[in-house]
């Protein structure tokens, strides 16, 4: 889309308001609202929009003047609006260099990356699941549905319309849903999209989570990217489906290959392997995060692959254009950062042809003695292991950069020592009387 075809559109539909997205360094969201006549007279695609970098956790207060700078690419018209659009943007100095803590322009440099050893383009489908809570209902009533289960059908399933009316904002705004429904979890949801293009993959996660949230304010409810809501239920996912293209051809693909597997794809699975305790830190991101990732609730915690298993951490899906499908990752993580992690370390398993047999076992009914015998890796049990493995990681940190990792890892930290120096019902429970 052009700028003649932008305000075409912007007349057409009578647009009043137009929204500039950008993510901060863990991936919130963060928007600007200005009119639609503002944003053409004072030639805001270009200029783009000053603002206070201190706020929003980018910059020092004596240093903090950044600017958002509209991407002409993403601009959508919000039909459940009627007078809105939105546009995501670049953060940049005040000087037009690009800002090098920037979670969108450091996913575009791993994708210029990933083209200069000649990959013309990855494509990435992520899985968002969310939970639902309706506010309307008392305690009393959300118990009504606790046997409800993966592919509920309505009644059971009461949120269906919510979701098609989700879903077709998301057709409306360009993306192909492939399809709905309610998933394991008594209040947990699914839409899943086809593959885009990295930097789109992550502009759509974030867009959804955003987009998810405004349509249940019409429906009265409430949604959770937690990973782990529900103590006794498995936790919300965003497994992310990636395949590497050349010409058009997927490379991952080899029908030879008992997986359908290239030797380009078992290496780049190598490489996500080998650094996967340090893609948790951006993969698994909050504390709750570790509580998603125990024994027997969906999710992995063991660093293997294999075909079709659900236990390990990497599977190969039963599709006729293979793609490798990375499970452990939660929506609470900043896409941009994730897909850059999962770039890079892709990237390495393929320049140092590491690979990893697979394992066709489920890993959860194996004794402690085979998952050593077969040299199985656990993924960090907390945040604080998973920061030390990222902080430790060079093929990581020299590719999102150390500005953007300092940054995060900092506020992560805070983050945990907050979480940590709370006292909990817990804590009483367990030590009072000790």
């Amino acid at each position: 889309m052009d700028k003649k075809e932008i305000t075409e559109l912007v007349k057409k539909k009578d647009i009043k308001w137009i929204q500039v997205h950008f993510t901060d360094i863990i991936g919130g969201l963060r928007v600007l609202h200005l009119p639609a006549k503002r944003f053409f007279d004072d030639n805001i695609l270009k200029k783009g929009i000053n603002f206070d970098g201190s706020s929003i956790g980018f910059r020092k207060v004596e240093k903090s003047d950044m600017i958002a700078l509209p991407d002409i690419n993403t601009f959508k018209y919000l039909p459940y609006k009627k007078d809105e659009a939105m546009i995501r943007a670049d953060l940049y100095d005040t000087d037009y260099q690009i800002y090098r803590a920037d979670p969108r322009n450091i996913l575009k440099k791993a994708v210029e990356k990933a083209k200069k050893e000649g990959i013309d383009e990855i494509r990435i489908s992520p899985e968002m699941e969310f939970c639902s809570f309706n506010l309307k209902e008392s305690d009393q009533e959300i118990d009504k549905r606790e046997k409800t289960s993966y592919f509920s059908p309505p009644p059971m399933d009461n949120l269906m319309e919510y979701r098609k009316r989700l879903s077709d904002v998301l057709m409306e705004s360009g993306y192909q849903v492939k399809y709905q429904h309610h998933e394991k979890g008594k209040f947990q949801h699914e839409i899943e999209v086809k593959e885009l293009e990295t930097v789109n993959a992550a502009d759509f996660c974030s867009f959804f989570k955003f987009l998810s949230r405004e349509i249940a304010s019409l429906f009265s409810i409430d949604i959770t990217f937690m990973p782990k809501p529900l103590s006794d239920e498995a936790g919300n996912g965003m497994h992310a489906h990636i395949s590497l293209y050349k010409k058009g051809k997927n490379i991952f693909l080899d029908d030879s290959n008992p997986y359908n597997l290239s030797q380009t794809a078992l290496y780049f699975i190598g490489g996500i392997l080998d650094h996967s305790r340090g893609i948790a830190a951006l993969a698994n991101p909050t504390l709750n995060s570790y509580k998603r990732l125990i024994p027997n609730f969906e999710a992995p915690i063991y660093i293997a692959w294999d075909q079709y298993n659900r236990s390990s951490l990497i599977r190969i899906p039963a599709r006729k254009n293979v793609d490798v499908e990375i499970r452990n990752a939660d929506p609470a993580a900043n896409p941009y950062l994730l897909f850059a992690a999962l770039i890079y370390a892709g990237l390495e398993g393929i320049k140092k042809k590491i690979t990893y047999k697979p394992i066709s076992r489920n890993i959860y009914k194996m004794s402690s003695e085979e998952i050593k015998k077969y040299k199985i890796k656990q993924l960090p049990t907390n945040l604080m292991e998973a920061l030390e493995e990222f902080e430790n990681d060079n093929v990581l940190i020299n590719g999102i950069g150390r500005d953007a990792a300092d940054l995060y890892i900092e506020k992560k930290r805070n983050e945990w020592n907050r979480y940590m120096g709370e006292i909990t019902e817990l804590d009483y429970e367990f030590y009072f009387n000790c």
